[in-house]
């Protein structure tokens, strides 16, 4: 085999990418259904920004006929980044292996399923590291959205200078000059069992402390969804949500979380922590901007063959993401 036709070359391309996909589909995929997702025209360039418009502020109650219109600008809030990061790897053969291998085609498919296994695994990394790195106080790169001509001035932090997740000792302040926090170190057991106990704060906190917008007026932010890591925890949280006594009521009362939440273990979770949220918040996005790109060509100077693999992907926290999710136990920030 002097070298392959290039019909050969477009067939075994065309299969890799039908392996890819095979590869990346073998398992179920987590991050997809914790971030909105968003793709194709949706997302562009090196990286993208937005600025936050706050709302025009409470209307004014007329205490008499003929009063006039109170009349200011508008204010913005926040801005945020997001960086796009690329990924790779790549193989060479040399002419003799492609000489001597006399099923290059299945190969090459082994090669592309084994690359699908890989942009999954990165994906599911990237988006998990923003929960497990999200109350370290000096940040992690999952929340710097500085890209080529834009400096994220927040760093390593989230847009308020603030980590993903802190204690009511490390509050974070709106706009409007309000100080909350979204995570409780004791919401999580140092030993035994998670209760209904630790639901009940994380959703307490939610949904009666943190339901209030920039300028502080009322929201409605109802949690759909328990994350924790597989295991122990994940039963646990499974009979507090399915099991009357569990959910400290008694015999034949109803469950007061019966059918609140989707009870999710996510396997690239590390924190010993427990995790409260909304699924697929628009706040907090993954953003695809280049599905797998694959390539099988030759290298004239040695007329061997190459092949490569290259992505790009970022995860995109937007103003007021942390409202959306609470934490119990994790990493003290």
């Amino acid at each position: 085999m002097a070298g392959l036709r290039g019909e050969q070359v477009d067939a075994y391309r065309k299969d890799m990418y039908k392996f890819e996909r095979e590869g990346t589909q073998e398992e179920d995929t987590m991050y997809d259904k914790i971030y909105s997702m968003k793709r194709g025209s949706e997302v562009t360039g090196a990286g993208s920004k937005d600025t936050q418009k706050l709302r025009a502020g409470a209307l004014t109650r007329h205490t008499a006929e003929g009063q006039n219109i109170i009349f200011k600008s508008p204010l913005q809030g926040w801005t945020t980044y997001v960086k796009y990061y690329t990924y790779s790897d790549g193989l060479t053969f040399s002419p003799e292996a492609i000489e001597d291998t006399i099923k290059l085609g299945d190969m090459l498919k082994d090669l592309a399923r084994t690359w699908g296994i890989e942009v999954r695994i990165a994906k599911e990394t990237l988006a998990a590291r923003a929960f497990n790195n999200g109350g370290t106080l000096l940040g992690d790169f999952v929340f710097d959205g500085s890209y080529t001509g834009e400096t994220d001035p927040s760093g390593l932090l989230a847009y308020d200078s603030e980590p993903f997740f802190n204690l009511a000792g490390n509050t974070r302040t709106t706009k409007a000059g309000n100080t909350y926090y979204n995570s409780v170190a004791d919401a999580y057991p140092a030993t035994g069992d998670i209760l209904p106990s630790h639901i009940k704060t994380l959703y307490s906190l939610m949904t009666a402390t943190n339901n209030r917008d920039e300028q502080g007026g009322v929201i409605r932010n109802k949690p759909d969804t328990i994350l924790t890591r597989p295991g122990g925890d994940e039963i646990e949280v499974w009979e507090i949500l399915n099991s009357i006594n569990k959910a400290g009521g008694e015999l034949n009362n109803k469950n007061v979380w019966s059918g609140k939440f989707k009870a999710l273990a996510w396997d690239y979770l590390t924190e010993a922590a427990i995790y409260m949220g909304k699924a697929k918040s628009k706040n907090i996005q993954f953003h695809e901007r280049l599905a797998s790109n694959l390539r099988f060509f030759r290298h004239e100077d040695t007329g061997g063959y190459k092949a490569s693999i290259r992505c790009r992907f970022g995860v995109y926290f937007k103003f007021g993401f942390w409202r959306d999710w609470v934490r119990g136990g994790g990493t003290s920030a």
